[in-house]
């Protein structure tokens, strides 16, 4: 049953423990989203009325396949990550160089932290129009797929600009890694400018 294979994860994400967390859970909804876009995909291949746009739904599908590995990959990122940043937290810092370790140990812990969300913001921002692509040329009786598809990935991206801005909001405003970030993510809204929108 789908409840036997999901509650494990549930029972997992809602506890106390410090991960998963947000980040893998919106790494998670990103794949979900993608794994959606593949079975409309699967869907529309071998179909005859559909044959004209065969080739390019299986070249759609083999991205759709290595995207949902990588937001999996960014799910257990996020939790490794995260996990240095409670190590640093845990840190003595009872004399002046205990501080100063603590400090810079979380300081690079808290960086590390923002790189897995942005990863999963850009991958989001290139699977949506993939999803736009579909909603043209896949099979219209897995439509709402699509639709709920690319709903997740829209999740996913808002949620993972989130967690990005989270931990830049934890760093000094002069880390030159807060301006580089930012910028990084300026660049990507820019690039998606056509699909900004549905990101709002």
């Amino acid at each position: 049953m789908l409840l036997d294979r999901l509650k494990p994860y549930l029972d997992e994400l809602s506890s106390a423990a410090p991960t998963p967390g947000g980040g893998s859970a919106a790494a998670v909804t990103v794949a979900q989203g993608l794994a959606l876009l593949s079975m409309v995909c699967n869907l529309t291949i071998g179909k005859k009325k559909f044959e004209a746009v065969e080739d390019e739904v299986k070249n759609i599908l083999d991205q759709l396949s290595s995207m949902q590995s990588a937001a999996l990959y960014e799910a257990e990122a996020d939790m490794h990550a995260f996990t240095g940043v409670m190590t640093a937290y845990q840190m003595p810092a009872e004399t002046a160089e205990q501080k100063s370790a603590k400090k810079a140990t979380l300081e690079k812990a808290t960086r590390n932290a923002a790189e897995p969300p942005f990863r999963l913001m850009s991958l989001a921002a290139r699977a949506l129009p993939i999803a736009n692509q579909l909603e043209k040329i896949g099979n219209p009786n897995v439509l709402s797929d699509v639709l709920v598809g690319r709903h997740l990935l829209v999740a996913g991206y808002r949620s993972s600009r989130e967690n990005v801005e989270v931990n830049l909001k934890s760093l000094s405003p002069e880390d030159p890694f807060v301006s580089e970030m930012r910028a990084k993510m300026k660049a990507l809204i820019a690039s998606n400018s056509d699909d900004y929108q549905a990101f709002q």
